[in-house]
């Protein structure tokens, strides 16, 4: 039945099933314990994956102007994308899962070996503060071109809303220790805030 709802959407809006194939290929990196290579392979992975489903749903919601904010939804799946790994971060070390590149743990004297061990070594809180600022990067990036977003496109960038608060909250305490978590009533107030006012222009 999934399956089958799944290709009459893609019918429907006639989406590209170029772009499911990348984002299932993209998804076999989740089934094993390899590092992540390089902060370009964490950027196609987001790409593939969170900016994907950003701009699918964008092209459902209004095909005629989905386009001009592809880039937009690329910087978006990376930043959501990077945010929710960070929250993942518990879970992933305990299946010895590294999703922090294998480049920006040498740059912080870690290793992904080292970092999935134990409290991750004394190079793991220097890894996740620059997994933060990467992600920072791309929400501000996609913030400065939000603004623009018509009415219609909203619904699609509206897991957005949240990122920069989890990521504030983690930056208080490292998502070392554990999951950072936001209240049901903040959550509700920043989705609502964004659904009815968007975002402003910086």
């Amino acid at each position: 039945p999934t399956a089958e709802a799944l290709n009459a959407t893609i019918a429907t809006f006639n989406l590209p099933k170029l772009a499911f194939e990348n984002m299932l290929d993209a998804r076999i990196f989740d089934l094993y314990d390899d590092p992540m290579p390089s902060r370009t392979d964490l950027e196609g992975y987001c790409g593939e994956t969170a900016a994907a489903l950003i701009q699918l749903a964008a092209m459902m919601l209004d095909p005629g102007e989905a386009p001009r904010f592809a880039a937009l939804a690329g910087r978006a799946g990376c930043a959501q994308a990077m945010t929710g790994l960070l929250l993942l971060l518990p879970l992933h070390r305990k299946r010895g899962q590294c999703f922090i590149p294998a480049d920006i743990l040498a740059a912080a004297g870690s290793s992904p070996q080292e970092f999935i061990t134990g409290d991750g070594g004394p190079g793991a809180k220097r890894a996740v503060a620059a997994m933060i600022a990467l992600a920072r990067d791309h929400l501000s990036a996609f913030e400065q071109g939000a603004s623009a977003l018509p009415v219609s496109l909203r619904p699609a960038f509206l897991p957005l809303a949240l990122s920069r608060a989890y990521l504030t909250k983690m930056e208080s305490g490292s998502p070392l220790d554990g999951v950072a978590r936001l209240s049901a009533l903040r959550r509700h107030w920043l989705l609502l805030r964004r659904a009815t006012k968007g975002w402003p222009a910086l």
